[in-house]
């Protein structure tokens, strides 16, 4: 199998969707012999920031000299960046043969469950000394969901996914399902669901450690939010007893694409849902609180778009849209509609590179490109 072969089989495997439950992978991790048990692991789930305090944390735990995995999802442009070493992705050779070992358990596994194996596998045989790894979605039932890590993070909890994982104490429930007994839980969840975290960290004898607070240091990551996703991963830190110097040290070296990120002038952010949105809106008005903005959007049609465009955009920005290279894609008239019944000036283009030049064609102080994760990855190539 070669890297287009993986890709063909993965496309295949998506066709059947999420199936809830943990015994494929768990047959997986069996067939495998346990990957997941040969290294340390750290999990972290989160309706925001998850990927974005996991970068932070690869970065910190480099520094104090560790060999660390990362996995985390969607990707921007390639597979290959879901699983990376130090820093440095997997190759598509090898790739191509985890997939093709994880295929040849003869296991009915989903796509998702099929790369977190993949992922397992590959860190075990690179000898990794810890893993961090990002859940796909919620926690309890997530193919992430089969180790016993170091530490627990739960970033925030918004509402997501209700259409899966149901109201927000539902969802709540749902991440604090990675909670293990005796494994200290870091958290920057408030309210309603911070007293469900509370609740199920005390049942499980798990330290709980709560953020509350944005870090004022130095990071290379742009975005006010970013501050608060530092706090949590300075906090996670600290319970695994790495020194202040390392920590400060590793957010000033993080990157994190696709962020709050300035490309050739233009910002690129992948704020895909209402939180991330009015993360996304409340760090431009303070670091650009004058001036046109011009944007291209696009969101997938299972998000609360209508609310990403209540919170997101101003009065006088105008907004090229765009669907972003998924097949949940929402359609560009129902979000121009969307946009125009709030008086939000648009037009729709039906194509990414398209959208790009137009953008780049036209005069504005502040052009962004935001929405679906898979919009964005696609447009930075053209950037």
């Amino acid at each position: 199998m070669n890297y287009d072969d993986a890709l063909k089989y993965l496309e295949h495997l998506s066709i059947f969707g999420i199936k809830h439950g943990l015994e494929r992978i768990n047959l997986l991790m069996e067939k495998l012999n346990f990957p997941q048990n040969n290294y340390k692991t750290i999990h972290v789930t989160g309706t925001n920031g998850k990927g974005s305090v996991c970068a932070m944390l690869a970065e910190i735990l480099k520094l104090d000299g560790r060999k660390v995995g990362l996995f985390t999802s969607p990707h921007l442009e390639s597979y290959c960046e879901r699983i990376s070493i130090n820093g440095e992705n997997i190759s598509e050779k090898d790739f191509a043969a985890m997939i093709e070992t994880v295929k040849n358990c003869g296991v009915e596994a989903t796509h998702f469950e099929t790369l977190t194996a993949a992922a397992y596998e590959y860190f075990s045989r690179q000898k990794v000394d810890i893993a961090i790894i990002e859940v796909g979605l919620g926690g309890t039932w997530d193919s992430t969901n089969v180790i016993t890590p170091e530490i627990s993070i739960i970033t925030n909890v918004a509402l997501e996914h209700e259409n899966i994982l149901g109201d927000l104490e539902n969802i709540a429930r749902n991440k604090a399902g990675i909670i293990k007994p005796n494994v200290p839980v870091v958290t920057g969840a408030t309210g309603a669901p911070l007293k469900i975290i509370r609740e199920v960290a005390k049942k499980n004898n798990s330290a709980l450690y709560e953020v509350n607070k944005p870090a004022e240091v130095k990071i290379n990551l742009l975005g006010e939010y970013q501050k608060f996703n530092a706090a949590i991963a300075i906090q996670a830190a600290k319970v695994l007893n790495i020194a202040d110097e390392k920590i400060f040290v590793g957010l000033e070296n993080v990157q994190w694409a696709g962020r709050f990120e300035l490309i050739n002038g233009v910002i690129v952010d992948g704020a895909h849902n209402p939180h991330g949105a009015a993360a996304l809106r409340e760090s431009l008005d303070k670091i650009f609180p004058h001036g046109k903005r011009l944007w291209i959007f696009g969101a997938l049609a299972d998000k609360n778009f209508s609310k990403m465009i209540e919170v997101l955009f101003r009065a006088d920005d105008f907004v090229i849209v765009t669907p972003p290279n998924s097949e949940r894609a929402a359609g560009t008239k129902i979000l121009c509609e969307t946009l125009s019944a709030r008086g939000i000036k648009n037009t729709a283009v039906e194509n990414i590179p398209d959208a790009v030049q137009l953008l780049k064609n036209t005069n504005a102080e502040i052009k962004i490109i935001a929405g679906s994760l898979y919009l964005i990855g696609a447009a930075r190539k053209f950037l």
